[in-house]
């Protein structure tokens, strides 16, 4: 590989290398920028939440009645609206970055600039292992304590349950995604370009995109708001130590459809969906469960060489990738041919 130019190297010392959070805070960056991106998520919430109210006067309208609380979040049909409308965040995350940094929304998924899916495949493993043997364990307290730990009461159908299922496995990744992209993904990156300090950056964007993201369940109390908190603050760290959202994504859809399945074939799914309060039990297992994903995630990202810093858009020309030891990568021709799925050349 030829030696950049003298202005080139100059820019790469200026803007290279940055972890994810940072990766908006480039050439292009302006302190308005995340103001303007902010904006643009804004109006997207609006039209999003006009759409799910129309389909609620439609289904008033043909039911002749409200619908109940099983029809409106439980049926499948509603499962489903609810888990497509989420997914709908991911092409709106790339409209705030697109409109509000003027930057490509492939930036958004990793550090590389497209998707790791052989990483993201990977690394749900783990996530799978810890929060199947947690809802496993708690389980099996509740059920000792004469408890239903999955609820019940849904009164549905096989043929319906059959439907949930389907609906479970195909379209809460995609709910996974959409919420992943919008607090992990712009807000974080948004956030962190206000900041000179790469781990400043990825500490403060980490604290308030964990923050909006429990906000954004509605009501709860301290212990279930707590355990979402720590929840998004985990899948910031893994943002930020592998690089990308790919294992925050797979993180995030293993755990809802490890929690959902039991409920719907339990036929707790209503009760499940409405719930506000956790118990100090849950979120200390919780917080073990996930501190065991950050660390074990970690350090299989560091074994596979995973590249998790890289210059802000606009002169990764010039600098392109980096490694984690700070090694400068190929230039972006030279690495799409020598770089599969985000790993470093062996």
């Amino acid at each position: 590989m030829r030696p950049a130019p003298r202005g080139q190297v100059d820019e790469q010392v200026r803007w290279g290398p940055r972890p994810y959070p940072q990766l908006l805070r480039g050439p292009r960056h302006r302190w308005w920028r995340p103001l303007l991106g902010a904006a643009v998520v804004l109006a997207g919430l609006v039209v999003l939440l006009l759409a799910v109210g129309a389909a609620y006067a439609v289904a008033d309208a043909l039911l002749g009645r409200p619908p109940t609380d099983e029809e409106a979040l439980a049926s499948p049909w509603a499962f489903l609206g609810n888990n497509l409308v989420l997914a709908a965040l991911v092409p709106l995350s790339w409209a705030a970055v697109r409109v509000g940094h003027g930057i490509a929304p492939r930036w958004q998924a990793s550090v590389v600039g497209r998707t790791r899916w052989r990483w993201m495949v990977q690394s749900g493993l783990l996530p799978a292992a810890v929060v199947g043997g947690s809802v496993l364990g708690l389980g099996l307290l509740a059920t000792a304590a004469g408890q239903e730990p999955f609820g019940s009461g849904d009164q549905r159908s096989p043929t319906t349950t059959a439907a949930l299922v389907v609906v479970v496995l195909l379209t809460t990744p995609l709910q996974a995604a959409g919420e992943e992209h919008l607090f992990r993904g712009w807000m974080s990156q948004a956030v962190g370009s206000w900041f000179r300090r790469p781990v400043a950056g990825a500490v403060v964007a980490a604290l308030v995109s964990a923050a909006a993201f429990a906000f954004a369940h509605g009501d709860q109390d301290p212990w279930l708001y707590a355990d979402r908190f720590l929840f998004g603050l985990t899948a910031s760290y893994l943002a930020w130590r592998t690089g990308g959202l790919e294992t925050g994504i797979a993180f995030h859809a293993v755990n809802n459809v490890v929690v959902f399945m039991p409920t719907v074939l339990a036929g707790g799914l209503g009760e499940s969906l409405q719930t506000t309060s956790a118990s100090p039990l849950l979120v200390l297992v919780d917080v073990v469960g996930f501190a065991l994903i950050a660390l074990g995630t970690t350090r299989l990202a560091r074994r596979r060489g995973l590249v998790r810093l890289s210059a802000p858009p606009c002169v990764e020309s010039s600098l392109g990738a980096v490694t984690r030891n700070g090694l400068q990568a190929e230039s972006r021709d030279s690495a799409s041919a020598s770089i599969t799925e985000g790993e470093n050349p062996r």
